[in-house]
């Protein structure tokens, strides 16, 4: 549990007495390769840590998957709307490797938060982190090119692109997997 011990304190101090709270709502979970954490039409139960790993979140759009995003060890991952909302996700997020989390449900997620001394501060930095990432993602699929799309892939996700399907990396920048090697191609001959 150090991993998300120390998440958490990127945003907030711990204690001991917030780390015994913490070690009493995360649940340690494995989950295989291509098995769902979270499947589209069911409602996201779990905010969860990934200690190791690596999960792609994607929706379906007319028959087609299109990957919105990619999360690995040291991030936290969830559907927050279906979370918060207790609403029917739209998207599905599933294991690309073997995986080891740490969950909690939103009913310990609210205890978690009055319980850890700055546990509500955490919650609100962690999301506004989320938020300026999805903000920044959605003004980026509709003002690069997909070049410049790929380039922002890599340098935010570089240190997992070896471990990620090429098809997968050409959904998320928005192009077919053929105009992918075509990018890769000028990129590395430029």
């Amino acid at each position: 549990m150090k991993k998300l011990y120390d998440a958490i304190e990127k945003y907030v101090c711990l204690s001991d007495t917030d780390i015994s709270v913490i070690e009493q709502y995360f649940i340690k979970r494995e989950i295989k390769n291509h098995e769902c954490f979270l499947k589209a039409e069911e409602v996201c139960r779990y905010f969860a840590f990934i200690e190791q790993g690596l999960f792609r979140h994607f929706i379906n759009n007319e028959g087609q998957e299109e990957t919105i995003y990619f999360s690995a060890e040291n991030e936290f991952i969830c559907d927050y709307e279906s979370f918060i909302d207790k609403k029917a996700s739209s998207k599905t997020i599933i294991a690309l490797e073997n995986s080891i989390i740490y969950a909690i449900s939103y009913e310990n997620m609210q205890q978690f938060y009055t319980k850890v001394q700055f546990g509500e501060r955490f919650g609100r930095l962690l999301i506004e982190g989320i938020f300026t990432k999805a903000i920044k993602h959605i003004v980026s699929i509709h003002t690069d090119n997909a070049e410049e799309r790929y380039l922002n892939f890599l340098k935010f996700h570089k240190h997992i692109q070896q471990r990620i399907p090429q098809y997968y990396i050409a959904s998320f920048v928005g192009v077919t997997p053929q105009s992918l090697s075509r990018i890769r191609r000028k990129i590395l001959n430029k």
